[in-house]
């Protein structure tokens, strides 16, 4: 029976891993004359991979090698292209196989977070295999985009912070934080995690004291700052700032504000946010910033690392000043990107098809979320549910589309399987969607 048992595991392992790579490397090749205009496969994202090439050849972290050293990007998925560059030439297939790889990878830590909050395999199984086909992964697994080693690292961190919570032990905070630097390096949205994770310690984890709680977060976030190191001492260096993960802050800012007060409702998100690049274009030439005169460029790339800087502050300042002059300007842009987050694509109908699938997927999560704290065990979910919280709240306020919720799939995921759990018990008349579900979190 135990070998039968492991027989059919293996099996399923390998029919996942053969499925989720045929749906990358042939299903979605063939249909990319209809989707490629809505969704932009196979083909890099946001000029990482001039990135790369620049780091790759020996030219340094620029855009182009007559443009400056740049702070625009995190360096993390850079740095990873630039070494399949190295490794296996400009092939896009490395790419993609890094990014199927990376998938599986966060599919597998899935199945330990999950653990922990349920012993039921309709979770534990389940769960990953929600995120793994979901077409929002399968489509960022065929992009050279940040998204699936993002994804990857959010779940290691958060495994890491379950164990950190277990345990209460500094140590354990210590590894937390040096994997939360690897993820800032990568996408800086959960650097300033800690804090919130520091108020949710001290109001509902009561057995150690406030010291304490500060203490351990303080090592977490010292780990942090260990990791970014490097990166925060070169961009002090570039340009006399303290910079500890991308000046794009107010590009993006601009970018989310722009299209919101623009977009009408029939109108195309891709086509007002390359508006709003134009506006952005310039307000550089009236700022008398010089920077390379690429047509249609999404991106100001300036021959002056500082004059890039200066820039990314100078847009933040207005949006910030629009939004004091006119709050509901700010409420109206944040209520949009609420919707924008989770469904809004480049065009009117990748926006519905992005509605068609993740409704069912929010519905689920909202019912799984709902049952867990009907049944008194909301610790179990709760670091899940505020880093989940958390990263919404960051974009929500600054700039939202669909793509950005893939790393948010995993979560929705777990707390969807949840409710497949009470829908199997309500199936088979038993409490088993109850029992399912730990009494609490036990320390391991």
């Amino acid at each position: 029976m135990i070998r039968r048992q492991q027989f059919a595991w293996r099996a399923l392992i390998v029919l996942v891993v053969v499925l989720n790579a045929g749906m990358v490397f042939v299903v979605i090749p063939q249909m990319n004359a209809r989707l490629h205009q809505m969704y932009n496969q196979d083909e890099y994202a946001d000029g990482y991979d001039e990135l790369a090439t620049n780091l790759a050849e020996g030219r340094g972290y620029r855009v182009y090698p007559d443009t400056a050293l740049t702070t625009m990007r995190e360096p993390g998925y850079p740095i990873l292209l630039a070494g399949l560059f190295l490794a296996f030439g400009k092939e896009f297939v490395a790419v993609k196989l890094t990014n199927v790889l990376l998938a599986l990878a966060a599919a597998w830590l899935m199945t330990r977070i999950a653990g922990r909050v349920s012993t039921s395999q309709v979770l534990i199984v389940g769960a990953p295999l929600l995120f793994l086909f979901h077409p929002g992964t399968l489509i960022a697994e065929s992009r050279g985009g940040v998204e699936i080693l993002f994804t990857f690292c959010l779940m290691l961190f958060l495994l890491t912070v379950y164990r950190a919570i277990e345990n209460n032990r500094w140590s354990d905070y210590a590894i937390s934080g040096v994997v939360l630097g690897f993820t800032v390096l990568v996408k800086s949205t959960p650097m300033l995690f800690p804090v919130f994770l520091l108020a949710y310690l001290v109001l509902f984890q009561k057995p150690s004291s406030i010291s304490s709680r500060c203490l351990h977060i303080g090592v977490m976030v010292v780990a942090m700052f260990l990791v970014l190191s490097p990166w925060i001492i070169r961009n002090y260096l570039l340009t006399g700032k303290f910079i500890p993960t991308a000046s794009v802050l107010g590009v993006s800012a601009h970018a989310g504000q722009y299209v919101n007060t623009h977009l009408t409702a029939d109108g195309s998100w891709a086509l007002v946010d390359r508006d709003g690049a134009r506006q952005r274009r310039k307000v550089a030439e009236e700022l008398g910033y010089p920077f390379k005169p690429v047509e249609n460029a999404y991106y100001q790339d300036f021959y002056s690392t500082n004059d890039e800087v200066r820039f990314s502050n100078y847009l933040l300042k207005g949006v910030i000043a629009e939004y004091r002059r006119s709050p509901m300007t700010f409420v109206k842009c944040v209520s949009a990107n609420i919707f924008n987050l989770w469904f809004r694509g480049k065009t009117r109908n990748s926006t519905i098809l992005n509605t068609v699938v993740q409704l069912p997927y929010l519905i689920l999560a909202i019912i799984g979320a709902i049952l867990t704290l009907r049944n008194k065990q909301a610790k179990v979910i709760a670091p899940m549910v505020l880093l989940l919280v958390y990263i919404v709240s960051v974009h929500v306020v600054i700039l939202a589309q669909a793509r950005y919720s893939v790393p948010l799939t995993p979560f929705l995921s777990i707390l969807a399987g949840i409710s497949l759990i009470a829908m199997q018990g309500r199936l088979s008349d038993t409490n088993q969607g109850k029992a399912a579900i730990r009494a609490e979190l036990t320390p391991q």
